[in-house]
């Protein structure tokens, strides 16, 4: 399954949550369900996720995870994007790629072991390895690097030879994430846009997920505020060569790669 497209590929966020950070919702149901997917009309991807990894979150059971998964469900043969499910867990990703989704977001770096890692390799499906330093009750507590994108290319090289060595994925199944805002300080998560060539260098495709986080709060806004900074550090990102966007705010987001694919061309 090959998912390199000529633009930026748009990743629409869809939260089954009541917690994210963002757009959580207490009593999801299938009408509040459906109005989330209708958001996301102009997404390549849809991304989602049925538990919180907002800095500080608890991590919940597999069953409650797959629990929160299963009203999705009711509705996901009417979706036509691809769909990838944002998990950690083998079990909630196994119940999602028995059920049709066609790639993993995995913050973990590949799971205990690289389980998740296998599961790419035995589906034939792409993976989207994170680097995360801790996890997201711990990764915002002073994070610290000797030199960070050195630190964070490392940790990408050593996992590359992973998936290529040792599970035989291809090119076309590895996606690189260098985890903005999991474990990063304000600038650290700059200093990352601003480095995307250097991420680039390593010849796979590079997802970028900003939208909305802390580091681009001006004067204490909320996330709900932070939609025009979004857009404008997006642009910047897939100007520097980002090839995925997760984002929030989707239509948005699609009139922006247009408008740059214009631009590059």
């Amino acid at each position: 399954m090959t998912l390199y497209f000529k633009k930026p590929i748009v990743m629409g966020i869809l939260n089954l949550t009541p917690d994210s950070f963002y757009d959580g919702v207490k009593d999801l149901d299938l009408i509040s369900l459906e109005k989330k997917v209708k958001k996301n009309k102009y997404a390549d991807i849809i991304d989602v996720g049925a538990e919180s990894t907002r800095p500080f979150s608890d991590s919940i059971t597999s069953e409650e995870e797959i629990e929160r998964l299963s009203i999705f469900m009711d509705i996901k043969d009417s979706i036509k994007q691809k769909l990838s499910i944002d998990s950690y867990k083998y079990d909630v990703i196994k119940y999602a790629l028995d059920n049709g989704f066609n790639i993993i977001n995995d913050i973990s770096g590949g799971g205990d072991k690289n389980c998740n890692i296998g599961l790419a390799a035995e589906y034939g499906v792409p993976i989207i390895i994170m680097h995360m330093q801790g996890n997201p009750r711990t990764m915002q507590i002073k994070p610290k690097y000797d030199n960070l994108i050195d630190d964070i290319l490392f940790f990408f090289n050593s996992k590359i030879k992973i998936m290529k060595n040792e599970f035989d994925l291809s090119d076309e199944q590895i996606i690189i994430d260098p985890g903005i805002g999991f474990g990063k300080s304000i600038q650290d998560n700059y200093s990352i846009i601003d480095n995307i060539y250097r991420f680039k260098d390593l010849g796979f495709p590079l997802l970028i997920g900003l939208s909305r986080k802390s580091f681009l709060s001006i004067d204490g806004d909320l996330p709900q505020e932070r939609k025009k900074a979004s857009l404008q550090m997006q642009s910047i990102a897939m100007y520097n060569g980002a090839d995925y966007i997760r984002t929030h705010d989707v239509y948005d987001t699609y009139q922006s790669v247009r408008i740059i694919d214009r631009f590059k061309k």
